[in-house]
Order: C-alpha cells, then sequence, then structure tokens
C-alpha cells in the first residue's frame, strides 16, 4: 500500500518553499544593488579623478600670483542659471584671502596661464635641434628703459616669431578671431616673474586687467627681431620693474559652476581664450563643460599651492535611496 503525502505536510512544505524563495530573491536584490553601487562608485571615483586632473593640468600653467576667487551667485533658479556666467558687475579677491567665513560667495576660481606650446617652440633645420619659441630668461645688460613704463629686452635663444606662428595656430583651430599678429592683437602678452617667480604682482586691483580694472604689470609686445621684443605696460604706472625672468601669457582660464535647477547641483565649466587686460571677462571665451552633478567645488591656496575639494553626486534614479556622492581632493603646486 503506497503512502501519499497528507494535506499538512503539502502546506508544510509549500511554506518552507516560500520562505526560501523569499530569502533568495531578497538576497539577490541585496546581490544587485550592491553590484550596481560599486560599479557606479567606481564611475564617479574615476569622474571625479578625471575632472580634478583636468584642473590641476590647466593650473600648472598659471601665473601664481593672478588667481583670483570672483563672486556670483551660482544658486539662482533655472530660468537664471546663466547669471553666474553673464553677469559683469562682479568682485574678486585673491583666492589667498579666503576664508571659510566668505568663500562661499566666491566660487569661480579665475587665473592667467603661461603658453607652453609656444615655449617649448619647434624643430629648426639649421640648427639641428628644438628652437623654444621663448627662453623666459632677458639679458638685463642689453636692457633698454623708455618712457611711460616702455622697455626693450633681449631674451637670448629665444624666436618670438615661432611663438607667434604657434599661438596663432592655437587661436585659429578656436575660432578666435584675429588679425593674424596675436601681439598687435594683445591676445599674447608679456609678465615679468617678479623676484620670487610667481609673477610680478603690485596689487591684484590693478595689475592683471581682471573686471576692467587697471593692467599695470602687463605689457604688451612689439616684436623688433626674433630675440629683441619692445614692451609697454597696458597700464601707464610709472612703478614697473624689469626682472630677468618672464612669462609669455594667452590669456585667461576660469573654473566656473553653474547651477542646474532640474538636478539641483551644478554643472563645472572651463572658460578660456579671453583677455582681461582687453577689457574682457570669463563669459567672452570659448567654453569646455568639464563635470556634471557637482555638488562642491571648493579650493583654497596656501603658499602658492592650491588644494580643490570636488564632489560628484550620481544622477542614477535606481540609487535614489543612496544619495551616492564621491568627494576627493587634490593640491596643485
Amino acid at each position: 500500500m503506497k503512502k501519499g503525502f497528507t494535506l499538512v505536510e503539502l502546506i508544510i512544505v509549500v511554506v518552507i518553499l516560500g520562505i526560501l524563495g523569499t530569502i533568495s530573491i531578497e538576497i539577490l536584490q541585496n546581490t544587485f544593488q550592491s553590484y550596481i553601487k560599486t560599479k557606479e562608485l567606481n564611475k564617479l571615483s574615476f569622474k571625479t579623478d578625471l575632472t580634478l586632473n583636468i584642473i590641476a593640468a590647466k593650473l600648472k600653467n598659471r601665473i601664481k600670483n593672478s588667481v583670483i576667487a570672483v563672486e556670483c551667485n551660482a544658486t539662482l533658479p533655472a530660468s537664471n542659471s546663466q547669471s553666474c556666467i553673464n553677469n559683469s558687475n562682479k568682485n574678486f579677491i585673491t583666492v589667498s584671502n579666503l576664508d571659510p567665513s566668505n568663500s562661499y560667495r566666491y566660487p569661480v576660481l579665475e587665473w592667467l596661464y603661461v603658453s607652453e606650446y609656444s615655449k617649448r617652440g619647434m624643430w629648426s633645420d639649421s640648427l639641428k635641434r628644438i628652437q623654444p619659441g621663448w627662453s623666459g630668461f632677458i639679458d638685463l645688460k642689453l636692457t633698454q628703459t623708455g618712457n611711460s613704463d616702455e622697455y626693450n629686452i633681449t631674451s637670448p635663444d629665444s624666436n618670438f616669431s615661432i611663438a607667434k606662428q604657434i599661438d596663432l595656430a592655437w587661436f585659429n583651430s578656436w575660432g578666435v578671431t584675429n588679425s593674424g599678429d596675436i601681439f598687435a592683437d594683445k591676445y599674447d602678452v608679456l609678465v615679468f616673474s617678479g623676484s620670487d617667480g610667481r609673477g610680478d604682482f603690485d596689487d591684484i586691483n590693478n595689475s592683471y586687467g581682471y573686471y576692467s580694472h587697471g593692467a599695470t604689470r602687463v605689457f604688451e609686445i612689439n616684436n623688433t627681431s626674433d630675440t629683441v621684443l619692445n614692451i609697454k605696460a597696458i597700464t601707464e604706472s610709472n612703478s614697473t620693474t624689469v626682472y630677468e625672468g618672464y612669462y609669455l601669457v594667452r590669456g585667461a582660464m576660469a573654473i566656473v559652476p553653474v547651477y542646474d535647477s532640474n538636478a539641483h547641483d551644478y554643472n563645472l565649466t572651463l572658460k578660456f581664450n579671453y583677455f582681461p587686460w582687453n577689457s574682457e571677462m570669463y563669459m567672452d571665451g570659448n567654453s569646455s563643460l568639464l563635470a556634471t552633478h557637482v555638488t562642491q567645488f571648493k579650493f583654497k591656496e596656501e603658499g602658492g599651492v592650491i588644494r580643490i575639494y570636488l564632489c560628484i553626486t550620481s544622477p542614477d534614479v535606481k540609487l535614489s535611496d543612496f544619495n551616492l556622492t564621491v568627494c576627493k581632493e587634490k593640491v596643485v603646486f
């Protein structure tokens, strides 16, 4: 005689299978969520590292004394989200003067940058070596002083024709309107290195031409030969000094956070190819998007070293319960 399952036994088996099924589903869900979270963390970490590395690479070629923090309201609603870029009435201070009590008012980081590619130069068939566009050094014995902050300087082992050729190609590639002579356009200018190599800094409000202020430490260039320059301060002050070191400067850059009211975070934008000494501001330059979904962008300077702090969050709706955000810091010397 065959013995079958009783109804109670069947019910017990179904209950046990149901419990096991529920546990298995929960384990699978947790495993899947853990996978998604780990994957998104890796993406956010890579994105944050990449953004910080790009910012650091741009800041590496800065004139250290030219770095400023610019005031703007980056948290306006969507209809005015570009006001941080479009508003031309701005206050600014040196980054070294930022402190926790006022840093939130100055979210834009701005600086002058050196024409690095033109310094490297190009191959010379006659010399059988790389010819630098500009050497960065002046023979002070051959310096001639004129009137109204005007000088004739000699820079050994430079070839300013090469420097002009390289930077002209750069501006043309970005569609910057020019006359073909970027020295005459005052797109490439000269800034002396100062006594400590940080840039000839007198007063940040009058030194570099920011926001229609004076440009007493910026010199327009008229090259009389490949090694000799006639330079004159864009804003006359009768207080400039010739140093043995100089930088050829190709414009300014700025990192601008623009509020996105839909995502309730920021888009970080790089602005470049604009010229403060020509009464231009960062809204006049080219734009490149650095990162989206940025929740924090902070910076500070100590002894010429800049620390950048960046937080980026995940827009993935599957992770809405996690509020997943990665924050990293990078030091730029």
